[in-house]
């Protein structure tokens, strides 16, 4: 018998290594490829025997003779597609699959790719967003109709909202995701499915916040807001009115309920709809913030603008109650320097001081001479830009040909606040002023970084200087306190000491200084002013000298005109 056996293994041996030379062979009926020949002697080796099935065998006819002897054909059905089964530790990129938690663990960030986003099977509506750094995130997804900017009209959309993060073992699973997934689908709703009686002014403010900035404003609707407005905007609407990131007395203070005429109003404006808000609702906001007026009249304006913008983007179709309320007066502060301790800071801006601190005495010099806002100083360049990036980044620059003291000069501002473009005469002392700083940034070591700004007052923060950026009003805080101080402008309100002097009480000097030289009507168009009734009611200072005369002592022309008459009388007799 081993005899046999090992006969039968050595020819196979020898079989094999005789055929390793031939062709490659294939075998259609088990699909099986071999490199090397084989032959019937070949497969006749007890060691290699193959179980084809005939097409035969494959169908089989059966006979029932027990029910009406019927000839029943059994065909083998054909292979049906299965699913592919994952091995348990193999790594899923499908975009689609169902969401277990193993499957979730094996779903695998695909490198490259901005937003990796795989779809549950299963539940419709369901996503999950996977991250570089492992975070796996679910979202519900819906199409809704939006406004697309680029196109200008109302088209589908895909909006994804955040739901929370997959944790297998310290938060939210798959099944917990399956199960709110309805939920945060309900909160997405198309921006024109809400009707005017169910839109609530949360919803017009939260619209406003997100569109209504980024587009034009209502005044002119060829200009956008400036981003100094949108920040401002923002920043009141979220704290007042949403109250979001404000303080808690904020919050307790226009959400506490008021009594007024008899009626006690608790909700804040956010909880009213748009439609059922009333006058009476206003005047008792209003009533509510009388220790603070000018927080009302902001809040008021803002949100009547609010109600404009949706009227006319026909979010909302009835009446805006806000133009129906009176606001609080407004405080006139018409403040300016004494003549003495102006001419004091102007010559003390070109004194010994200027090389200690250039930048900041030009500055102040500026405002004097100029009467220009904070901001439109701050961004100023030495030259005109080149680029529209840097002109939208700068507030104005030098005209050519400045230094020439010979010559008339001009500041030129591209877009003030009254959004005109405005020429400045520079004048002769500011002019030798900038020249001096131009002439030290070469000369001193400490200010020499300053010549890779563009600007003419360029960023710094303590011992860090940034001269691609301009300067703010943060960058001034200390030395305008200083020289405060120096002048004894420091004064005592509300319990604090407080500076007097600033950009703005620079800007009223100046503009006072011209209305008494030159009239309203050249002081109105040197700052900048849409109507002269502006410079009357908040720039134009008086001295108190000013106020301190005697009336000449000339008769009236009454007594002439009767001596006149008599006189006329006698000569007709």
């Amino acid at each position: 018998m081993r005899l046999n056996l090992w006969a039968d293994v050595f020819g196979f041996v020898g079989v094999l290594l005789a055929r390793i030379s031939k062709p490659p062979w294939h075998d259609v009926g088990t699909g099986l490829y071999w490199p090397f020949a084989l032959d019937a002697s070949f497969l006749s080796c007890p060691w290699f025997k193959f179980d084809t099935p005939t097409r035969k065998e494959k169908i089989k006819m059966t006979i029932d003779d027990n029910e009406n002897n019927n000839a029943v054909a059994s065909v083998e059905a054909p292979a049906t597609p299965q699913k592919r089964k994952y091995k348990p530790r193999e790594a899923i990129f499908k975009t689609r699959f169902t969401f277990t938690d193993d499957n979730i663990a094996r779903a695998k960030y695909i490198i490259g790719k901005k937003y990796d986003r795989r779809f549950d099977d299963r539940v419709s509506g369901l996503c999950i967003h996977l991250r570089p750094n492992g975070v796996k995130t679910f979202y519900a997804f819906k199409s809704v109709n939006m406004y697309n900017k680029k196109k200008n009209k109302w088209a589908p959309n895909v909006v994804y909202k955040k739901m929370f993060h997959w944790a297998k073992n310290t938060g939210f699973r798959a099944g917990d995701a399956r199960d709110k997934v309805n939920e945060f689908l309900s909160n997405i709703t198309e921006s024109r499915t809400v009707s005017d009686d169910d839109v609530t002014i949360e919803y017009l403010v939260k619209k406003f916040i997100k569109t209504g900035l980024t587009g034009f404003t209502l005044r002119d609707e060829s200009r956008f807001y400036k981003e100094d407005v949108i920040k401002r905007y923002k920043k009141i609407l979220n704290s007042y009115i949403l109250f979001e990131n404000c303080t808690a007395l904020v919050k307790k203070k226009h959400t506490a309920p008021v009594q007024y005429q008899n009626t006690i109003y608790s909700k804040p404006f956010k909880a009213y709809k748009a439609s059922e808000l009333t006058k009476d609702a206003i005047e008792a906001f209003k009533f509510k913030m009388k220790d603070t007026p000018q927080v009302a009249n902001t809040v008021i304006a803002l949100l009547s603008v609010v109600y404009n913008w949706s009227k006319q983007n026909k979010l909302f179709r009835g009446e805006n109650p806000f133009l129906l309320v009176k606001r609080y007066p407004k405080v006139r502060v018409k403040k300016k320097l004494p003549d003495d301790k102006r001419d004091q800071i102007k010559d003390y801006c070109e004194s010994k001081a200027f090389d200690y601190n250039p930048h900041f005495l030009t500055m102040v010099a500026m405002v004097l001479y100029t009467g220009f806002r904070g901001k439109e100083m701050f961004g100023l360049r030495w030259q005109p830009p080149i680029t529209d990036e840097q002109k939208n980044k700068c507030s104005g620059w030098l005209e050519p040909g400045w230094d020439n003291e010979n010559e008339k000069s001009y500041l030129f501002l591209w877009d003030p606040k009254n959004r005109k473009e405005f020429r400045a005469f520079l004048r002769l002392p500011l002019k030798r002023l900038l020249k001096r700083l131009r002439k030290k940034l070469y000369n001193d070591q400490k200010v020499s970084w300053c010549l890779k700004s563009d600007y003419i007052f360029p960023k710094t923060r303590w011992k860090d200087n940034f001269p691609e950026e301009h300067t703010d009003a943060h960058a001034i805080a200390y030395p305008l306190r200083k020289l405060n101080e120096d002048f004894g402008l420091r004064v005592e309100s509300n319990g604090r000491l407080r500076n007097f002097f600033t950009i703005k009480i620079g800007r009223k000097t100046f503009g006072s200084q011209v209305a008494q030289e030159k009239g309203v009507e050249v002081a109105s168009r040197a700052l900048n002013h849409s109507d002269t009734q502006v410079t009357r009611d908040h720039y134009i200072v008086p001295e108190e000298k000013d106020l301190e005369f005697e009336f000449e002592d000339k008769k009236s022309n009454v007594e002439n005109i009767d001596k006149h008459r008599l006189e006329k009388v006698k000569k007709l007799k």
